[in-house]
């Protein structure tokens, strides 16, 4: 029995669950502060006093965005059977510890929970709430056979900030300029990550430059807002994001297991990314943020991130 819910936990990664955590915690407060700004500016520095925290509600958006998140990774094994058989034998379904039948019930379980919980109990945008559904079913169906099905994953991520960004919002699928932008980094990062990550197996190391260009996307758009809004706080965040994604790009050109070295670290950086963008209109709640890198790094060394 142990040995069967360790195995579910492996199947749904739960160790970048911090990184939904944290994606939720942004997505939601550079939508409710950035109403009413220009694209590519920042509100006052005294409007981070306006955000109020329901926790009932969190825990319900927390909950769903999680369910959803691991759906998609357990539905990833179930949809790679056949590869994993041949090339990740230590995978639960190889392995035979579930049987992939069992695999396919708990993921749809999984996405039907949690996307019932962010309708029916947190009032998200059906729009949204669908389109992360599709773009989760659609990257774990193309993503051995197609080349650009690294965009669909940042499409999952993207589509997670549009989705709790409207948890309980009047209007709707209304979206501020800020969050966008900073949705359109994560997409262009995490295709960043998907792209190197696609070698793991192989031990193939990317030669073409465009995916470590984006994995520092977060990092030039730090700069820009802090030069051009004098938000220096998240300069804190934003200079050892750097460090620690360029200290990814050197495991990773070690090839072979230094890859999915590299993949992990990116992963959990996310955590610091979404800091860094929470810091510009709330320092002392981008600081907090923080706390959920340490977290990813402990939690990936009891379950695999990739």
């Amino acid at each position: 029995m142990a040995s069967k819910l360790h195995a579910v936990l492996t199947l749904g990664r739960i160790s970048n669950l911090p990184t939904i955590w944290t994606n939720c915690l942004a997505a939601w407060v550079l939508n409710r502060l950035g109403r009413d700004v220009p694209l590519f500016e920042l509100p006052p520095a005294d409007v981070a006093e306006n955000l109020v925290f329901d926790p009932v509600q969190w825990v319900w958006i927390l909950l769903g965005a999680s369910l959803l998140y691991v759906s998609g990774t357990t539905l990833n094994d179930a949809f790679d059977e056949e590869f994993d058989r041949q090339h990740n034998t230590n995978r639960p379904i190889p392995a035979g510890v579930l049987p992939v039948g069992q695999v396919w019930i708990i993921g749809f379980a999984e996405m039907l929970g949690g996307a019932g919980i962010l309708y029916f109990q947190v009032g998200v945008s059906p729009v949204y709430l669908a389109l992360l559904c599709l773009a989760i079913l659609a990257y774990d169906a193309v993503h051995k056979k197609w080349s650009g099905s690294v965009l669909l994953m940042g499409a999952c991520r993207l589509f997670l900030w549009w989705t709790v960004a409207t948890a309980g919002l009047e209007d709707g699928n209304g979206l501020t300029p800020l969050l966008i932008v900073w949705s359109i980094g994560l997409l262009l990062y995490i295709a960043g990550i998907t792209f190197v990550a696609r070698g793991e197996a192989t031990g193939q190391y990317p030669t073409v430059p465009w995916p470590f260009v984006c994995l520092f996307i977060h990092v030039l758009l730090g700069f820009y807002f802090c030069i051009n809004g004098g938000h220096w706080v998240a300069l804190l965040i934003i200079t050892p994001l750097a460090y620690f994604i360029y200290k990814g790009i050197l495991h990773a050109r070690e090839k072979g297991p230094g890859i999915g070295k590299g993949v992990a670290l990116w992963l959990a950086l996310i955590t610091c990314a979404d800091a860094a963008a929470v810091s510009l209109v709330a320092p002392a709640w981008g600081l907090a943020l923080v706390a959920g890198f340490p977290l990813c790094l402990w939690m990936q060394k009891h379950f695999a991130a990739t």
